[in-house]
């Protein structure tokens, strides 16, 4: 027969004290992590008015949605800590020719600014075909069913869905998704997985520094100039398949209706099957090449001993 201890209860008064300290904790952290001092910003233009948009982010999250609509509007949520900065951030919108620029306003420079925290989120909703440029600082970027020609971003995950044009992204560091894209897609990335699906065109990428690279379905041919680190995974193209230089990492391809070449592998393993066309890699460093179902000729350098 055991016998349990009996529990320790604590004095009534001593739990409402250390409820409350939670309870305080809580707030603070809510706090320190909400929004003290906001505004918000809100206009419109005709879209007949112009036949380009750019916008020029700062620090907050970036929306941009396609709609049937015959107007641009433009929704900002201005947030600080002090209200005296609230005040001095803004989005400007200029007109030169036949763009709109939209610019946020974050004084960082002002000799007066001593803010902890100071962000724009932005949310454009223009129609479908009104091409865009977009720039950011910091933040998210989400696109949805609209027309991005250009991204330009230092950090930040960006997640595109549906673009109905040609596009090129310039990308310092987070996470890139494309989840279609009409037209050929250009990207160069320093850090952060670049995952790409449903591109009608080709996909470029001049270089990507670190981060794995998965790429499914291209309706033209995968072109990688330089990889740094990080796994490639690509397949359903039908077209050709080119990695120009690699450094380290699996490489992985998958049913391609070109060829596929790859120029110099420093480390990993590569693995390519299904391929109509030929199977070439010129130089490899460490790891095993493996390949099956390949419709042309293999072309491999010998193992080292």
């Amino acid at each position: 027969m055991s016998v349990s201890s009996p529990k320790t209860q604590l004095p009534h008064t001593t739990r409402q004290i250390l409820g409350l300290f939670v309870l305080l904790g809580i707030a603070c952290n809510a706090s320190a992590f909400g929004c003290k001092h906001s505004k918000e910003i809100n206009f419109s233009r005709s879209a007949d008015d112009y036949t380009l948009v750019e916008v020029k982010a700062l620090a907050g999250k970036l929306d941009v949605i396609g709609a049937d609509t015959s107007e641009i509007s433009v929704e900002g949520e201005v947030c600080s800590d002090e209200q005296t900065y609230v005040d001095q951030m803004d989005i400007i919108a200029e007109e030169t020719g036949g763009s709109l620029i939209l610019t946020a306003i974050i004084p960082y420079d002002n000799d007066d600014w001593y803010a902890n925290y100071a962000h724009i989120d932005i949310t454009v909703t223009l129609p479908h075909a009104m091409l865009l440029q977009l720039r950011d600082s910091s933040g998210d970027i989400s696109v949805y069913e609209a027309s991005v020609v250009s991204i330009d971003d230092s950090s930040g995950d960006i997640r595109v869905n549906d673009n109905a044009t040609a596009l090129e992204l310039n990308d310092s560091s987070g996470d890139i998704d494309i989840r279609g894209n009409a037209g050929n897609l250009t990207i160069s990335d320093s850090s952060g997985k670049i995952d790409i699906r449903d591109v009608e065109g080709n996909v470029i990428i001049p270089r990507d520094s670190s981060g794995d690279v998965e790429i499914d379905t291209v309706s033209g041919s995968v072109t990688i100039e330089r990889d740094g680190s990080g796994g490639i995974d690509i397949e359903n193209v039908q077209k050709w398949v080119t990695i120009d230089s690699d450094g380290s990492g699996d490489i992985e391809i998958n049913s391609v209706e070109g060829d596929v070449e790859i120029g110099s592998d420093g480390s990993g393993t590569v693995s390519v099957s299904r391929v109509t066309g030929n199977f070439t890699v010129l130089s490899k460093g460490s790891g095993n090449i493996r390949s099956r179902e390949i419709g042309g000729h293999i072309s491999i350098p010998p193992r080292k001993s």
